[in-house]
């Protein structure tokens, strides 16, 4: 059974699904080079498709995520009023949005209008699909398959409490749902009204950052703020934001939300400092979200938990959900926001055409995310003799030492090798990598490549077996997509310091299994070898503000425009000419 799923919404996506394992998936920001590229993934259809070698005639169902028409253009930010926050207003009456009886039919009326699919379909037909085999699902839906069907084995019947949280989606913030088997019943679904999401972002709009993008950066920017001015930002949320009275829900008491709720920031946030307002921000929405999982695993009696939706790329609160003694079994899906919903919608349609046809699904449990397209040897030869007056190349018998050698002498490191990563977080690669024990690389790192701001901090790959030398674990948690945050262990301080959070000493790593990733875990052997250091520094293997590379051509000109030392390519260094 080959599945196509479709986002085409904010950094729209595609997949491809065969049996219920991702055979391809790419975001189609990394073909048009335009960070967070929404609209109709037509890249990334086609190269999901040809990439599998799959026939249109060989695709039983087109699953497209959302119900609605999604957010598809990213500028609209920098414009006085943004039509998804207005667009329920305008038509329903005030204070609708808390009530699902109100809007929900309102939202089925547009699904039903299908308005977006004329172009859908005709992109599908130039690849031989037919437009009647597509079908939608909802936003939250998707979030809750990929957390639920990709978290472990489902032949069993042990339950899973699955939760979704994001900013909004078909007008709901959330989901609650318990998964049994192959089937999601669903417990409480959460309006956007009371979205703690969409007070994240508009509180990153009101920093001067850019909302659905830099929440990650006021999450950085948390910790340095002094406790007696986060307490004064905190006193502000705390107001605006609260667990219902039987903690199962949230509320939002502010009397505001999207555009207007921009308005109240101003007003009740004057004079707070950047840092305290980032900080107050963040304590909040810990102090709601831990405590709202915490009573649904009391009212259920389930400890097995699946976690999707953008509210849990903020690794600050996984780190503390990952702590908690009653959850027994934790499962955040990597890279969780709506550029995983393609994912979530094509896993649905598997789920259900086989329940139709009467067959068992087999739905994969997620490992590695290297779903993207590689190079060979040849091809990456004749992109670097295009580029002969630049640069200086030469192949290398064992890249993975002489990289680690390079990494050793403080040189910092551009990698490209293998299949390409899906998802926000580079993973081995598309990485740039670099000593993490010298302080003065994330100065080297921030200046002369990034250009990243001052106070976010850089990331490393660890090295499992070297896991609890460097990460205060309580549970032996496997974190292989840097969507966790630990605690660091003294010798991480010493050893690791440029790859943790400067102020808090927190550390957000990928946990690198051999099986998963033999060239990279090698490489890290390498390095350990030469310095008793058993992880580098890992960042993205872009410029800040474009996506990560994806082609040779894409490496080599990040070198050319960047302070990078070497890229590595396959099996190929290069240097400036």
């Amino acid at each position: 059974m080959k599945i196509l799923g479709v986002h085409d919404g904010h950094l729209a996506t595609a997949c491809l699904l065969e049996d219920g394992r991702v055979a391809a998936m790419a975001s189609e920001e990394r073909f048009t080079g335009r960070k967070n590229q929404g609209g109709i993934p037509r890249r990334a259809i086609e190269w999901v498709l040809t990439s599998s070698g799959a026939a249109g005639t060989d695709v039983d169902a087109v699953a497209v995520a959302g119900l609605m028409p999604p957010i598809a253009d990213t500028d609209f930010y920098s414009r006085s009023r943004h039509k998804y926050f207005s667009l329920f207003s305008k038509v329903l009456p005030r204070g609708a949005l808390a009530n699902p009886k109100i809007y929900r039919p309102y939202i089925e009326h547009h699904r039903k209008k299908r308005a977006r699919f004329p172009e859908l379909k005709r992109v599908l037909a130039s690849h031989g699909i037919s437009g009647d085999k597509i079908r939608q699902v909802e936003h939250h839906e998707a979030h809750a398959a990929t957390a639920f069907y990709l978290s472990g084995d489902r032949a069993g019947d042990d339950p899973v409490l699955v939760i979704t949280l994001d900013g909004s989606g078909d007008g709901l913030c959330g989901t609650v749902s318990i998964g049994r088997g192959h089937s999601l019943e669903r417990l409480k679904s959460l309006p956007s009204y009371h979205s703690l999401g969409i007070v994240y972002s508009r509180v990153t709009q009101h920093l001067g950052m850019k909302p659905l993008d830099h929440e990650y950066k006021v999450m950085g920017l948390a910790p340095y703020a002094p406790e007696s001015l986060k307490a004064q930002a905190y006193e502000v949320f705390a107001r605006h934001l609260a667990l219902s009275d039987d903690g199962l829900s949230f509320e939002n008491r502010s009397g505001a939300w999207g555009n207007s709720y921009l308005g109240r920031l101003r007003r009740d946030l004057t004079l707070l400092r950047f840092d305290a307002v980032a900080a107050g921000l963040q304590q909040r929405f810990e102090d709601l979200v831990v405590p709202f999982i915490g009573r649904w695993i009391e009212k259920t009696g389930i400890r097995n938990i699946a976690l999707a939706g953008g509210s849990f790329m903020n690794v600050k609160l996984n780190m503390l959900l990952a702590e908690r003694p009653e959850i027994e079994n934790l499962f955040i899906m990597p890279s969780g926001g709506d550029e995983s919903i393609a994912l979530g919608a094509a896993l649905t349609a598997t789920v259900d055409l086989c329940a139709a046809a009467g067959r068992t699904p087999v739905v994969s449990p997620l490992r590695d995310l290297y779903w993207g397209m590689d190079f060979s040897a040849d091809e990456i030869e004749r992109t670097l003799a295009e580029y002969r007056t630049k640069i200086s190349y030469r192949s290398v018998s064992d890249i993975e030492r002489e990289t680690a050698e390079l990494l050793s002498r403080g040189k910092i490191v551009g990698r490209m090798k293998g299949r390409m990563e899906w998802g926000a977080r580079a993973l081995g690669n598309r990485s740039i990598l670099a000593d993490p024990s010298r302080a003065e690389t994330v100065r080297k790192i921030n200046a002369a490549i990034k250009m990243r701001d001052f106070w976010m901090p850089f990331a490393p790959s660890i090295l499992w077996e070297r896991r609890r030398d460097y990460l205060e674990m309580k549970k032996d948690i496997p974190a292989p997509y840097m969507v966790l945050a630990f605690r660091s262990t003294p010798l991480a301080h010493k050893e690791l310091i440029a790859g943790l959070h400067p102020f808090d000493l927190t550390c957000r790593p990928q946990l690198v299994q051999k099986e998963w990733n033999e060239p990279y875990h090698r490489l890290l052997k390498n390095f350990e070898d030469l310095t008793g250091i058993g992880g580098v520094l890992n960042t993205s293997f872009n410029i800040h503000g474009t996506p990560i590379v994806r082609t040779p051509k894409d490496a080599i000109e990040t070198l050319l425009n960047s302070g990078l030392d070497y890229v590595a390519i396959g099996d190929f260094l290069v240097s400036r000419a």
